[in-house]
């Protein structure tokens, strides 16, 4: 009996130590599912807009991306301000599909840092089977709009 005890009063401190790191990081959910988080995204003058998550495609050893979160923390929940989800649809903070992929073999994307002071946008690429890019045409870039408040894409010329 006394075995059981010590076994179950274990248990129960991990899932109270699990539940407290998930009251105090927003982002405890998208570690544990695998994201990382890559860049926090800056506006013009230093405000934090959000936190870049990804998530590799462990099929390839090039940086590959399966998914990708904007995520802002507001108090102890985070909010997802734009996505580009696992069929490599880009998804906006209402979660409407901005720009559905209709790509038969999608593989992933590559991710591309702006190279502005600030950092308000990045951009993205879809990627073959190899892992390599396959065409400028898939070549996308996310930016802060300053009148609407939201991320949107934009075709790169």
């Amino acid at each position: 009996m006394v075995l059981f005890f010590a076994i179950n009063c274990f248990g129960i401190d991990r899932l109270i130590a699990q539940s407290t790191v998930s009251q105090t990081d927003p982002f405890s959910t998208l570690k544990s599912n695998g994201y990382k988080q890559v860049v926090s995204l800056k506006g013009k003058n230093g405000e934090l807009l959000g936190d870049l998550y990804v998530k590799e495609n462990p099929k390839y050893t090039s940086h590959v991306l399966t998914s990708l979160l904007v995520v802002k923390a507001v108090g102890l929940k985070s909010v997802t301000l734009y996505q580009i989800n696992s069929r490599g649809d880009f998804i906006n903070a209402d979660g409407k599909i901005e720009l559905k992929n209709h790509v038969k073999d999608y593989y992933g994307f590559k991710l591309y840092k702006g190279k502005k002071n600030f950092s308000d946008l990045f951009t993205t690429g879809m990627v073959d089977r190899t892992g390599r890019l396959y065409s400028d045409d898939n070549d996308y870039l996310i930016d802060w709009n300053y009148d609407t408040k939201k991320f949107e894409y934009y075709p790169m010329p």
